[in-house]
């Protein structure tokens, strides 16, 4: 992994913020490399209050847990998932958008995360347990729907899907071997 100064995590976060502050959503590829920016805005570099940009209160967002709405369920998640993943690294597969400005967008991802438990998850405390040991990733995709709200482009749906197993895995603690080594 890269390491960055503080400068040009600074810098990086301010160039990215400013570029999906500033995007008109014009046309599908635009849609796609805001929401690219976006993504990486809010993992990449914790700005996790970046969520309300573009999230709101009847954002209806489908998942493995089940289904949550609004932007605070957005926020109460990502925080659950940085604290336990401090250390996680984004890296994007594809991302592709279609639509126009009258009826509004939708846009797919999928992203690798590479991440190492380092805090405490809602198996327990950190296991130090990273994806990335086994040249493993947690792989994620998702689709989202983006259309006006008051005026606003709003996520209104968002289906989400990752890893479940791989990320299960390295949250709970292994397994003490048993009799004669065997678990």
């Amino acid at each position: 992994m890269i390491q960055m100064t503080l400068h040009d995590m600074s810098e990086g976060r301010k160039k990215v913020a400013e570029f999906c502050r500033q995007c008109k959503l014009q046309f599908p590829e635009e849609v796609a490399e805001l929401f690219k920016a976006y993504t990486e805005w809010i993992w990449q570099y914790k700005c996790i209050g970046a969520i309300y940009e573009f999230y709101c209160d009847s954002t209806v967002v489908h998942s493995c847990d089940g289904d949550s709405v609004g932007a605070e369920a957005s926020v109460a998640a990502t925080l659950s998932t940085i604290r336990s993943f401090p250390d996680q690294t984004v890296e994007f597969v594809d991302i592709f958008a279609e639509g126009n400005e009258e009826d509004g967008y939708s846009f797919g991802q999928c992203t690798n995360f590479s991440w190492r438990n380092t805090g405490w998850t809602a198996y327990g405390p950190p296991t130090g347990k990273s994806l990335a040991e086994d040249g493993k990733k947690c792989f994620s995709m998702c689709e989202c729907r983006v259309e006006k709200v008051e005026g606003r482009w709003r996520i209104t749906e968002e289906w989400l899907v990752r890893s479940h197993d791989a990320l299960l895995a390295v949250q709970t603690p292994s397994q003490p071997a048993g009799p004669e080594g065997q678990e």
